[in-house]
C-alpha cells in the first residue's frame, strides 16, 4: 500500500498498548501505518456499571462507526469487548496470539487477604458470582474506570480489600503488584487475553494485510468461544465464561452460565478433533440452555 494503513483505537494506555502492538506485527510485513485515537461510551461514562447500560459495544461502537464513515482502515480491540454479532459491513480481520486468558485480584495488602470477611470489588458480574460461590460472606461493590485507576482506588479508597484485572492486561501494561492472586479456577470471560483487528468487508487490501498478522489457533479458540456466546444470548456482559484451547490436534473447551441467585452453575466440558470443531460452539451452548442455563440469562437480562 502507498499510503498507511489509519490503526483506530480508544485512548486508554491498554488501548494504545495493544494498537501500537498491531501497528509492529504489520510493520515488520513492511506495512505503514498510523495510530488514530477515538473516545468510546465507556471511556465516557466511568460511574455507571457496564452491565446496567442496557447496550453492547459500549467499547467498540464508536470505532465501529469511525470504520463504516471510512475514517480508519482498522480498529483494534480486546475481542472479549466486542459484540458477537457484528455491523454488516464489517467483518474480523486478524486475531493475534492470545495473552494471557486468567483472571486475579490484587489485594490492599495481606492482612485485607486474611480478613474473614472482605469488600472486593468488579463491574463483571461474571467476576461478582464466582466469587460468591466461593466466599459467599464477601461483599462484591461495582467499580469502573481504566486499569491505572482501578489499581489507585484499590490504594486509596478504605472500603476496598481488593479488585479484580484481567491478568493481560495488567502483563502489557507492566503492572506487577506484590499482593497478586491469580485465580485459576475462574472461568474467564468468552476471549478474554485476545486482541482483534477489525475492518471493511469490502477492502480486500486491508483483509490481505491483515491476514499477514492472524493466528490460526487464535482464530479457532475465538470462534468456538464467540459462537457460545452468541448463542447463549448473553451480551458482553452476562455472567457467561468461556476457555478453548488448542493442544495438538485436539481443543479443550469449558464454558457455563453462572447464576445470580448464587446456585450452581451451569458448566459444560468438550475435548474435540480441531477438524470436528464446526458449530461446536453453538452446539455446546445449546446444551447449557436445555441443562437450565437459559433461566440463569433470563436473570440476568432482569438485572
Amino acid at each position: 500500500m502507498n499510503k498507511p494503513i489509519i490503526l483506530g483505537s480508544r485512548a486508554s494506555k491498554l488501548a494504545l498498548w495493544q494498537t501500537n502492538l498491531v501497528k509492529k506485527k504489520l510493520e515488520d510485513s513492511s506495512i505503514k501505518c498510523e495510530i488514530k485515537t477515538i473516545s468510546s461510551s465507556g471511556d465516557i461514562d466511568l460511574k455507571t456499571p457496564i452491565y446496567s447500560m442496557g447496550i453492547t459495544g459500549v467499547f467498540t461502537k464508536e470505532l465501529d462507526q469511525a470504520l463504516l464513515n471510512k475514517e480508519i482502515d482498522v480498529a483494534v480491540h480486546s475481542l472479549k469487548d466486542v459484540p458477537t454479532r457484528l455491523a454488516e459491513e464489517i467483518c474480523i480481520g486478524a486475531v493475534l496470539k492470545r495473552g494471557k486468558w486468567e483472571d486475579i485480584i490484587l489485594w490492599k495488602n495481606m492482612e485485607c487477604k486474611s480478613k474473614k470477611v472482605r469488600s472486593v470489588a468488579t463491574g463483571s458480574l461474571r467476576r461478582k458470582f464466582q466469587w460468591k460461590l466461593k466466599y459467599p460472606n464477601d461483599k462484591v461493590i461495582p467499580i469502573r474506570g481504566n486499569i491505572n485507576s482501578r489499581v489507585e482506588k484499590l490504594k486509596t479508597d478504605s472500603k476496598i480489600d481488593g479488585v479484580f484485572f484481567a491478568s493481560a492486561a495488567l502483563s502489557r501494561l507492566k503492572i506487577c503488584q506484590e499482593n497478586e492472586e491469580t485465580l485459576d479456577n475462574f472461568l474467564p470471560a468468552p476471549c478474554q487475553g485476545f486482541i482483534v483487528a477489525t475492518c471493511l468487508k469490502g477492502n480486500k487490501l486491508v483483509i490481505e494485510n491483515l491476514n499477514k498478522i492472524n493466528n490460526k489457533n487464535s482464530g479457532i479458540c475465538s470462534e468456538i468461544e464467540r459462537d457460545f456466546l452468541r448463542t447463549l444470548e448473553g451480551g458482553c456482559s452476562a455472567p457467561i465464561g468461556a476457555i478453548a484451547e488448542v493442544k495438538g490436534k485436539m481443543i479443550d473447551f469449558k464454558g457455563g452460565v453462572f447464576s445470580m441467585k448464587g446456585e450452581q452453575p451451569k458448566i459444560i466440558e468438550a475435548i474435540l478433533k480441531i477438524d470436528e470443531r464446526n458449530g461446536v460452539g453453538e452446539k455446546l451452548a445449546n446444551e447449557v440452555l436445555n441443562n437450565g442455563g437459559k433461566l440463569y440469562i433470563e436473570e440476568a437480562k432482569v438485572k
